[in-house]
């Protein structure tokens, strides 16, 4: 009798462990890296978040963490945040994570923790022996070789922000007429199957393709790109703190150099990415730790005021080819 209390016993307590709900980051399933998001340390759990509009609430229960990256900032308001309470990892940002909190609006700064960084570049599928233009910066993609040939984003506002980077003052309504598409998702497919000769697209999206393909060249124009974020951010009914050992091991080697090596870049001191870069390939190194200049010229796309939505949606309506 005392054996079978007991085993009742011990399946009460495993039933209330099972009940218990874990801790749960969601994000859409390509946000993070999987090397990163697979040591997730228990008891935390990832679900994935899908659909257009992946960060409309309500959010499913639990949430305790999102991960995002810019592109979905506006989706989200202060006050369906709590500050991210990680003095520590603040601390460790290098000069580009620390401008970007410092530039946020200020309602934001205490809500989002950078934890990785990717620069857009310009890929190019070379044709033959043909090489890529040489680096004009933005101004490549106005080249009229490449007329109905650019593989662009989605994004009305990244793309009037690279026009605001070229000299023409007709750049936005030129740049416009070069695209073959605007795809996000699928730009690579565009490149690879030769109906586009050039897209724009974060490096930690193309990184492993570079390595595969030696059609492929990409290019980081020294005036500067758009920078692609990917943040975490704290539900503001979570009781659970932020996993800070989790993303200090992905800011520490060796994870730290695996992730450079597929181009994923934690906003760290530049000294301490260089240290652990040594697995990143030589041809892919440039882009990966460009000079400090480089990223002194690259920009953020914060959230719009209402004031400057309807400005930009007035310079696309006007820009139409």
């Amino acid at each position: 009798m005392l054996q079978i209390g007991a085993l009742g016993l011990a399946a009460g307590l495993a039933g209330c462990a099972q009940g218990r709900s874990r801790p749960t980051l969601r994000a859409p399933a390509d946000i993070l890296p999987s090397l990163w998001r697979r040591q997730l340390p228990a008891p935390w759990r990832f679900e994935p978040l899908s659909g257009s509009t992946p960060f409309q609430t309500p959010w499913p229960n639990p949430t305790d963490l999102l991960a995002l990256t810019d592109g979905w900032w506006s989706s989200l308001t202060p006050d369906q945040l709590q500050s991210v309470a990680a003095p520590a990892l603040a601390a460790r940002l290098g000069a580009l994570g620390q401008r970007f909190l410092e530039d946020a609006p200020p309602e934001w700064r205490s809500k989002l923790l950078p934890v990785g960084v990717s620069p857009y570049v310009l890929v190019f599928r070379r044709e033959g022996r043909a090489l890529p233009p040489a680096d004009d910066g933005w101004m490549t993609l106005l080249d009229p070789a490449l007329k109905g040939k650019v593989l662009l984003p989605a994004s009305p506002r990244l793309l009037i922000s690279l026009a605001d980077h070229m000299d023409r003052s007709d750049g936005l309504r030129r740049l416009r007429q070069a695209a073959i598409s605007f795809d996000d998702r699928y730009g690579l497919n565009w490149l690879l199957q030769g109906d586009a000769r050039v897209a724009v697209l974060p490096l930690q999206r193309c990184m492993q393709a570079l390595k595969r393909d030696p059609r492929l060249t990409a290019v980081l124009p020294n005036s500067g790109s758009p920078l692609h974020w990917t943040l975490l951010a704290r539900p503001a009914g979570t009781a659970e703190p932020l996993p800070q050992a989790w993303v200090s091991e992905a800011w520490t080697p060796p994870l730290l150099t695996r992730l450079l090596a597929q181009g994923w870049i934690p906003p760290l001191p530049r000294e301490e990415l260089l240290e652990a870069g040594g697995r990143i390939a030589t041809d892919l190194r440039d882009l990966v730790l460009p000079p400090q200049e480089v990223w002194l010229r690259a920009w953020t796309l914060y959230p719009p005021t209402a004031a400057e939505v309807l400005r930009l949606q007035q310079r696309w309506s006007t820009s139409a080819p």
